[in-house]
């Protein structure tokens, strides 16, 4: 009976923190809408240059850190050992600040364009945090009290949001520059950060034992911290995928279309739309990941039990579902596009090269399913060599593409460069599990998409419209037609087996209306 209640106190608290991290996404998908419409596409550029370094403390904070905590210390840990890895993580937040604050005009230069430094400077603060945050949300965690790590997250990004609108604000009255509101936009990662950590430590989730941390204890050998880092960085690469792939934009576009001789405030805009896409990226991303996941604990338990039918089982639908949601999401926002660059951000500019950038949403997914099952198999090795090719492709294909097809280069070098880090990991996993009936499967995807295509173009066509709020009406009754296109889909074929809906949420219904045709 215990195990049980301790079973749903489990799942409950995964649920809260799922529902957090969904909110969250969808605050940081949301305000880029309002930030391009009224700073422009330049604005909005040079936002994107430093954004992708505050989301790397982000992903730390959220998520690399408190899974590598609890993952090292379970439910058993002591506070003089959360004390320490506090103190050791806060140190390595410390330099990352200092190497910013201090070298921001020459990091600005490498972005290739040193206007960029204040909003490096108030990126840098961010990184004074990370060590309060990760390891205060990872002893919750590992206390499997989720609500409190799932409030501050909501507290950090409204924080932020708000200093971003506040941003805009002062932009529109009190005629700010593109780069003096972008550092306050910046900063307001920080400020969440502050408000987040003094929630934290308001709520005393463990006593601070600073002069007792000498103490020897497990997690002062050379093996733990070996251990917590290697998990950090693990936890970490799944998440920060498509923010590294933008670091990489980050140092390589503007270099590359200034080569081209066009100007910088040329190169800004250019970059400016093509940085839209990462808008739409987070939208299609809520959707998979939020359903992506549900069979890695049941896949983690079947690997401890050694049922090898089960682990085959589950792998083989945790990969049906994120293909069916990632690609389903892709084509969706593909299809959509021209409406969604027009409603959103004012005009339809590049939508070719966003509609391959959308792309991104399918290998993104199947990457970070590729590197949870390669992690339940401590498959960590390979998963590294994957990532580290994949950036290094995506680069040389920055330098390569761009100069040749502007950023429409910039979308096929990051397809390309995450299609090879999938297909690298996907050739490990099938070293490991076994798939059944995938081509039937494939088949009746790209039968699905092809459909869904074919429907929602027709009522485009159909109900052409003119301005945002009708646009905004004929993207919703479009989506919603996709959405029925591909429950159809999954009634009526064998797209998804009554084994694989179970899993998932309103898989009942689901089965029930295959079982009655409905």
């Amino acid at each position: 009976m215990k195990s049980r209640e301790a079973t749903s106190t489990a799942f409950n608290g995964v649920v809260v923190l799922t529902l957090a991290l969904i909110v969250v996404k969808i605050l940081s998908a949301i305000y880029r809408v309002p930030y391009q419409n009224i700073l422009g596409d330049e604005g909005l550029y040079a936002y994107q240059q430093i954004y992708p370094i505050v989301a790397l403390g982000v992903i730390l904070t959220m998520n690399a850190i408190p899974s590598a905590v609890t993952q090292l210390f379970g439910s058993d840990g002591e506070s003089r050992q959360y004390t320490r890895v506090l103190m050791r993580v806060q140190l390595i937040g410390a330099v990352f600040f200092l190497i910013l604050l201090l070298c921001a005009k020459w990091i600005a230069w490498l972005m290739g364009d040193v206007e960029l430094a204040p909003m490096l400077r108030a990126a840098s603060f961010s990184f004074l945090f990370i060590g309060i945050l990760g390891v205060y949300r990872g002893y919750y965690q590992a206390q499997q009290s989720m609500s409190i790590p799932a409030i501050s997250q909501v507290i950090e990004q409204i924080v932020r949001v708000g200093l971003i609108l506040s941003a805009i604000v002062l932009f529109v009255t009190q005629d700010w520059s593109l780069y003096e509101a972008g550092t306050l936009a910046i900063l307001g990662s920080a400020i969440g950060f502050l408000a987040s950590s003094i929630y934290l430590i308001v709520n005393k989730p463990f006593r601070l034992n600073i002069g007792r941390v000498q103490n020897k204890g497990p997690v002062t050998s050379t093996v733990a911290w070996r251990k917590l880092a290697l998990a950090i960085i693990v936890f970490a690469v799944s998440q920060l995928i498509v923010i590294v792939w933008q670091v990489v934009d980050s140092f390589t576009v503007i270099h590359a279309l200034r080569d081209t001789g066009m100007s910088l405030q040329a190169s800004a805009t250019q970059k400016g739309v093509y940085d839209r896409g990462a808008s739409f990226i987070q939208m299609g991303l809520i959707i998979t990941t939020t359903f992506c996941f549900v069979l890695i604990p049941l896949l983690t338990e079947a690997l401890k039990n050694r049922n090898q039918v089960q682990v085959n089982r589950y792998a083989n639908a945790s990969i049906k579902i994120t293909m069916l949601f990632s690609v389903a999401a892709s084509i969706g926002l593909i299809n959509l596009l021209p409406v969604m660059n027009g409603v959103f951000f004012k005009n339809d500019s590049q939508t070719g090269t966003l509609a391959v950038y959308m792309l991104t949403v399918i290998f993104v997914s199947l990457i970070m399913m590729d590197i949870a099952l390669l992690q339940v198999k401590h498959r960590v090795r390979a998963i590294m060599v994957a990532f580290l090719i994949g950036v290094i492709s995506k680069a040389l294909l920055n330098i390569l593409l761009i100069p040749y097809w502007l950023m429409l280069g910039g979308s096929i070098s990051t397809v390309v460069s995450l299609m090879i880090f999938t297909a690298l990991l996907h050739f490990q996993v099938l070293k490991h599990y076994q798939f059944r009936n995938m081509p039937r499967f494939i088949f009746k995807l790209i039968a699905t998409m092809a459909i869904l295509t074919i429907a929602v173009q027709s009522l485009m066509w159909l109900i052409p419209t003119q301005g945002r709020i009708a646009g905004l009406i004929e993207l919703i009754i479009a989506a919603a037609v996709g959405i029925a296109v591909v429950v159809v889909a999954i009634v009526r074929t064998q797209l998804l087996g009554y084994k694989e809906l179970k899993h998932l949420p309103f898989g009942d219904k689901l089965i029930h209306m295959k079982r009655g045709k409905l």
